[in-house]
């Protein structure tokens, strides 16, 4: 397998078909929206080659195993087969294979040439995105054509049979076909439900509706001629009991319908105007490096890809949409790496990841209560609602085969203020008060008294210290005033500690600022915010 040369910095791209690229590469041609994203697999690939669409903000847990995000039926399965032998790579011999990802526009696209016995060929093209205009929608088309005349068989529709780490978690399913869409709703474990609705346009007359282990497909066969191609459209809509409708299997139906009676140019032509109008913000031209420009853009590429645009209850968890590894958590990562791109290039995108952290204040408090403390302390790995996902032994030994203790949920402690840290440089870069007033301020007071609350008074040495903690990544720095070395989470308590009183006193507006709500305890007095400047 060789990369795709392309001098424009727009096209990532794979010739070439090995066995043991296909897991890689369905991280490597991610696409997504931030609502949901679709492993870069072949339309022909089934769970056993990892495909999986993956839904930001719905959460499952089966019996102990740990909580992930929900993969959705994959509504894209599409099946060639000739004299009983499916057309996939991994039963077939490949005679050329591209597969890649057209930034530009955020487009997935493959082109295979299958050789078939006694000598034929046939050729397979597919192109799908997940659309930007519309959060909820997949699109594919898809094309073939064979070089001499031959009889083949297409499947295509909805496949339930989800891959999962740590699954299954659509506990109940219900598969149907009416007023020509295919349909799944399923119920997870917990009780949350996903719906689906798949509609095809221009396809091969005489397919019927089957009904095939875990899936529904439309199936037949026809005469190939030779040369002549052959193809459809199809559109998948998914919705779920998170979306604020009440029935999401008849919204999944009613938009699905909707975007087959649009068609495939006018779901794109929405799709690429938006990729459009975040690359005009976003892109960076590089001169003479064409690997650098590359790597760059498909590095922004995948940002874009995975920032919610239609919630500011979700944000991005540590692996993107690209499947459930590190259980679709959010990290501190988000705010550290990822929303300084965001803040100087899509605000609006960034206002989202911090709201999110709002939403999430109390799940903070309730682990900072639990562990002993006041204010807010930020989950590890945190799912809806800001509650911790990490559990305290999340490694195993690989000796003994017994769970160790780790520390990242309760010894992490940098990460309120990462949190805070975030939410004000949102502010000062932007000027949007709206967020301090709607939560951000309450956040930064609430980590500021968590952080008054871990540290404690050394009489001995007349100063404040900080309690246990563990710092990631560890960054030693000689203390000024000769004291011990200082860390990252120990600057990080400061800075949050000293920034306290800006929005509860001193920032443009300071009267609406102040924390909406206060537990027991709490205080924003001048003499509470001074006292907070000594162990600062």
């Amino acid at each position: 397998m060789q990369r795709s040369a392309d001098r424009s910095g727009w096209r990532v791209a794979e010739k070439g078909f090995q066995k043991g690229r296909v897991e890689a590469l369905g991280a490597k041609f991610f696409m997504g929206n931030g609502y949901l994203g679709y492993r870069g697999t072949l339309e022909e690939f089934s769970s056993a080659e990892r495909v999986a669409c993956t839904l930001s903000g719905l959460y499952d847990r089966r019996g102990r195993a740990w909580r992930e995000p929900v993969n959705a039926p994959n509504g894209l399965l599409t099946v060639l087969e000739s004299g009983g032998r499916p057309l996939n790579p991994l039963a077939c011999r490949v005679v050329s294979h591209e597969q890649g990802l057209d930034l530009r526009r955020g487009l997935h696209f493959r082109r295979t040439v299958f050789a078939l016995p006694g000598g034929n060929r046939v050729e397979v093209r597919a192109e799908r995105f997940a659309s930007l205009e519309n959060p909820h929608l997949l699109c594919l088309r898809y094309r073939f054509k064979a070089q001499g005349a031959c009889r083949l068989r297409l499947s295509t529709g909805i496949d339930a049979a989800v891959w999962d780490i740590n699954g299954p978690h659509l506990a109940r399913l219900a598969l149907s076909s009416s007023a020509g869409l295919l349909r799944a709703l399923a119920t997870t474990n917990e009780g949350g439900r996903v719906a689906l609705a798949e509609a095809l346009e221009d396809g091969p007359g005489g397919l019927g509706v089957v009904r095939r282990g875990s899936g529904i497909l439309r199936q037949g066969s026809l005469r190939a001629e030779a040369g002549r191609e052959y193809g459809f459209t199809k559109f998948v809509s998914v919705f779920t009991s998170l979306d604020g409708v009440k029935d999401p299997a008849a919204a999944a139906a009613a938009d699905c319908a909707r975007a087959a009676g649009r068609g495939w140019d006018r779901a794109l032509e929405g799709h690429t105007r938006l990729w459009a109008g975040r690359w005009a913000e976003s892109d960076v031209a590089i001169e003479g490096d064409a690997p650098a420009q590359e790597a760059l853009r498909y590095s922004i590429y995948q940002l874009l890809s995975i920032a919610p645009s239609h919630s500011d209850r979700v944000s991005i968890p540590a692996r993107g949409l690209s499947g459930q590894v590190y259980k679709g958590a959010v990290f501190w990562d988000t705010e550290m790496f990822m929303l300084p791109f965001f803040l100087n290039c899509l605000p609006a995108l960034a206002r989202n990841l911090v709201k999110y952290r709002c939403h999430g204040l109390q799940g903070a408090r309730r682990k900072a209560a639990s562990l002993g403390h006041r204010g807010a302390f930020y989950a590890w790995e945190s799912q809806e609602g800001g509650e911790e996902a990490c559990t305290l032994f999340n490694i195993t030994d690989v000796f003994t085969n017994r769970p160790m203790r780790t520390y990242f949920a309760d010894k992490q402690i940098h990460i309120s203020a990462d949190v805070a840290h975030g939410i004000w440089r949102y502010f000062q870069l932007t000027g949007d008060e709206s967020l301090l007033v709607e939560g951000g301020a309450e956040v930064i007071w609430e980590c500021a008294r968590f952080f008054l609350s871990w540290a404690h008074y050394k009489a001995d040495k007349g100063r404040y210290e900080p309690g246990p903690w563990r710092g990631w990544p560890w960054r030693p720095r000689a203390s000024s005033s000769g004291g011990s070395p200082a860390s990252t989470p120990r600057c990080c308590a400061g800075w949050d500690l000293k920034g306290t009183w800006r929005p509860s006193g001193t920032s443009p507006g300071a009267s609406t600022c102040r924390p909406r709500t206060r537990e027991a305890g709490s205080s924003s007095s001048s003499t509470a915010t001074t006292a907070w400047r000594t162990p600062a």
